[in-house]
């Protein structure tokens, strides 16, 4: 990653950010930190109940101006939105609630990142003055702006930005002072998306029941971030300062095909909940394999028939772990070399 200072105006990245996106957005969002709330849709009214799901969860999100489709990184459907109408996914559902979206709001994971704040919203002194100047880095493999903008009176710490130059996407938003970031992880624009993902066309469930509380609510337990310094201090005074790094046993198993081919090809999101990634496969070839992960950290191979390729969003496959898997995806074809990867 690279940055430097710009002279650029804020207001200029201030009127990217309240018009964009420009384009069709698509990509992974992740949360880390300390997290107050698993809320990802919040009813206005009557019996359009509220959804939650684990806040610490990563999200597949696809977007464009003004629909909305966010999924889990199984592939289950949560929120479906095609700019009148919101279809909502409770935990233990597989239909869906239909309701007006002037009923219901998104105001959970990644709401941050997925709602165009009104210009309305940079009025004040509630974050919406820079506190040093912007900075232009290099995220995703984006051109991109980064922003710190200067906290009100009532509160202790800066929040910081990260705004796609050419969308006017936000990338990333942070607050340092409290270890809190919400974040896009894989992020592509431009590409078309396919207006049947913005619909439900299936069954519904008939709202205007009292649901058990369990049935509405993950397994989320909000974190004592504002502690996780203090105990991390004591840990490393009192027992070891060293970095536990332990191999962990994980299930990668095949949870979506994302597309397949009859040359074998295919790619496919794999694992889930807290370890998950993607996995693909083509014929071997010499031209260079355009993946669009936007992730450095990719391991690629090629058998004598075929190019794989793996990325997990959270941690690395070690040589160790690599060597399994390649046995599991292919024992009787050792790897002959790597392709050249985009």
């Amino acid at each position: 990653m690279w940055h430097r200072s710009i002279m650029v105006a804020w207001i200029e990245v201030l009127t990217t950010i309240v018009d964009g996106p420009k384009a069709p957005v698509q990509g992974i969002i992740s949360r880390s930190g300390p997290i107050d709330t698993g809320r990802l849709l919040m009813s206005g009214i009557d019996e359009v109940m509220p959804l939650y799901v684990g806040g610490v969860d990563d999200l597949q999100v696809w977007r464009d101006e003004p629909r909305v489709r966010v999924e889990s990184m199984t592939g289950k459907p949560l929120v479906i939105f095609d700019g009148e109408d919101v279809w909502r996914f409770a935990h233990h559902e597989d239909l869906p609630v239909r309701a007006p979206a002037r009923s219901v709001s998104y105001a959970g994971p990644g709401r941050e990142l997925l709602v165009t704040q009104p210009a309305s919203r940079w009025i004040g002194n509630d974050f919406t003055t820079p506190d040093k100047p912007i900075e232009e880095i290099e995220y995703l493999g984006r051109a991109c702006w980064a922003v710190e903008l200067r906290p009100p009176k009532h509160k202790p710490h800066a929040m910081q930005l990260v705004v796609d130059k050419r969308t006017g996407t936000i990338l990333q938003q942070r607050n340092d002072g409290f270890g809190t970031a919400v974040s896009f992880i894989e992020f592509t624009a431009g590409i078309p998306i396919d207006p049947a993902m913005f619909e439900w066309t299936g069954p519904l469930r008939q709202p205007g029941f009292t649901p058990r509380h369990d049935d509405y609510r993950s397994s989320f337990i909000p974190s004592q971030g504002e502690q996780k310094d203090q105990h991390q201090g004591w840990f490393a005074e009192h027992v070891s300062d060293r970095p536990l790094e332990v191999p962990l046993l994980v299930d990668l198993s095949v949870q979506r095909l994302r597309y397949r081919d009859d040359d074998g090809a295919f790619e496919a999101n794999i694992g889930g909940g807290a370890v998950g990634g993607r996995l693909a496969r083509r014929p071997r070839s010499s031209t260079t394999w355009h993946l669009q992960w936007q992730t450095t950290a990719i391991r690629a191979w090629s058998t004598e028939h075929h190019d794989w390729a793996i990325a997990l969003h959270t941690g690395l496959i070690d040589d160790h772990a690599l060597g399994v898997l390649q046995q599991q995806l292919h024992p009787d074809q050792a790897p002959v070399g790597e392709p050249d990867i985009a």
